[in-house]
């Protein structure tokens, strides 16, 4: 018993001296100081429709904006006085920081080039929207730094279904938006004015001043259009082109008077079954075996998706045109293709899901979120799975018009998956000779999938984040495939760039 006291006593002894040692020891704090810098993201967020004024307790002690200049007011297009800046700030991989922001300092924003990387305090300056602009005003020009220049400014894809659906997102960046289609009085309109133009997802306005250098240039019926996105007075987002070279027709003169061939446009490719959700992110990749101006000549995609719970239920008796939950229709009506290249057809123009890599550089002739929004002309329910993962017979067809019914033939179709519930008592879907449909056999007439030897597939189920690719050449002089297709897939990563989906050992040819 003893000897435990004897422990124990010990025991207590090292404890108290461990804690007078402590108490003996200064406390050691790490000590630090606020950021003096603030991002556009932040100091968007303090406006809520009233002026405000910038104090270091509004901004939690930060007084400087840091970024890049994205306004060049040499082609005299932009709202004099106003330098655009753009930065971001640090957060997940997954969130979108990139802001851009107007600060109002008079005419030394034309100092400031493209590529400057400056440093500009704003405490005390007042966030206001002025003439729709969002904008920090009562900034002296000597509190802008140039601390370094020829910086690569960051430029932002624009579509019009993410502009509109999150302008404040967009406002004061420095954007592109490609394959914008104009309706214009080619070789008589310029580009000075308000114009409107498609890009395949909605309407976005174009703003050209009569003060600009470049206002002369004729309308084309297509181009990638670069600038910032300036709201206009009254709210409705514009971009706005710096300079000429921010403006670039990329529209090809296609001779009206030259037929259509019997499969103008095939399918090469297809994307069923993104990372996440198929809704809205899945799409089709097609290509031009002629030069194709969708004004003069409208063409139509139509997949179909025959699972058993797909209504109407039962043979397709409208075929391609049949709706419901068993086809969707998508109008092309803007745009040209050059013979021989790519386009695009689908939802979101990002290449493998949510938060994947924008590839609206591509010829995306219609983005349109088939989740949110039924298919053309009332073909098609609002769906969730454009292109089936399994189940039965599921595929798509392009066709040479936008008025389709049960027998038109389609410039090519391609079905893949399973091999049920397409046809019946004489009504199915509607094939066209290619490398894998014959409408005839010997003496048999067979228009539909499914009927008589019309039972090939281009392919079995869909693999998650699997590109599938069909290759095979096409002779564009005697109309026919020299090389049949044959399915196969590429891994599309979330980072994946277009050349993923487009230069692929393999990919579909045209020849002559």
């Amino acid at each position: 018993m003893k000897k435990i006291f004897k422990i124990n006593l010990l025991v207590a002894g090292a404890l108290l001296f461990i804690l007078a040692a402590c108490s003996k020891q200064d406390h050691k704090f790490v000590i630090s100081t606020p950021s003096p810098f603030i991002s556009n993201l932040d100091i968007r967020k303090l406006y809520k429709g009233n002026d405000v004024t910038l104090t270091k307790e509004e901004m939690r002690e930060a007084t400087v904006i840091a970024g890049q200049v994205t306004s060049d007011h040499t082609g005299r297009n932009l709202p004099e006085g106003l330098l655009f800046v753009q930065n971001s700030r640090k957060v997940s991989a997954t969130i979108d920081s990139l802001r851009g922001i107007a600060i109002n300092i008079g005419a030394s924003a034309a100092n400031y080039l493209p590529g400057d990387s400056v440093h500009i305090r704003i405490e005390g300056g007042v966030l206001k929207r002025l003439n729709g602009v969002l904008q920090i005003t009562g900034i002296p020009a000597s509190n802008v730094q140039k601390v370094a220049s020829g910086i690569n400014v960051i430029m932002t894809p624009v579509s019009a279904v993410t502009m509109l659906a999150k302008p404040e997102n967009f406002e004061g960046l420095f954007g592109v938006v490609y394959n914008s289609n104009f309706e214009p009085n080619i070789g008589v309109e310029r580009i000075e004015g308000v114009k409107t133009f498609n890009e395949g997802s909605g309407n976005i306005q174009m703003n050209v001043n009569s003060t600009a250098t470049f206002k002369t240039e004729f309308l084309p019926y297509s181009a990638n259009v670069m600038g910032l996105i300036i709201p206009s007075a009254t709210g409705v987002p514009q971009i706005w082109p710096r300079i000429k070279s921010d403006f670039m027709a990329t529209s090809i003169v296609v001779d009206p008077s030259v037929p259509l061939g019997p499969n103008p446009a095939i399918i090469t490719g297809y994307f069923a079954d993104p990372d996440g959700t198929d809704a809205n992110y899945e799409y089709i990749q097609l290509m031009a075996t002629q030069d194709l101006d969708f004004r003069q000549k409208p063409f139509s995609v139509f997949t179909t998706n025959n699972a058993g719970a797909s209504t109407p239920t039962g043979a397709p008796t409208g075929g391609w045109a049949t709706g419901g939950l068993r086809t969707y229709k998508f109008n092309i009506t803007r745009g040209t293709v050059a013979k021989g290249t790519f386009f695009y057809v689908g939802g979101y123009k990002v290449i493998g899901g949510t938060n994947s890599t924008d590839i609206s550089q591509a010829n995306w002739v219609v983005s349109k979120l088939y989740n949110n929004l039924p298919g053309d002309d009332g073909v098609g329910d609002v769906t969730a799975n454009l292109l089936a993962n399994s189940g039965n017979a599921a595929g798509m067809a392009v066709f040479a018009t936008t008025n389709v019914g049960l027998n038109t033939v389609p410039s090519d179709v391609a079905f893949y998956a399973g091999t049920g519930n397409a046809f019946a008592s004489g009504v199915g879907y509607a094939i066209v000779d290619n490398d894998f449909y014959k409408r005839n056999n010997g003496t048999s007439f067979q228009p539909f999938y499914r009927q008589g030897t019309n039972t090939d597939k281009v392919g079995a189920n869909p693999e998650a984040a699997q590109f599938s690719y069909l290759g095979g050449v096409y002779n564009a002089a005697t109309k026919t495939w020299t090389t049949k297709r044959s399915h196969k897939t590429v891994a599309v990563p979330k980072t994946s760039p277009l050349a993923v989906i487009q230069e692929m050992t393999g990919a579909t040819r045209v020849i002559n």
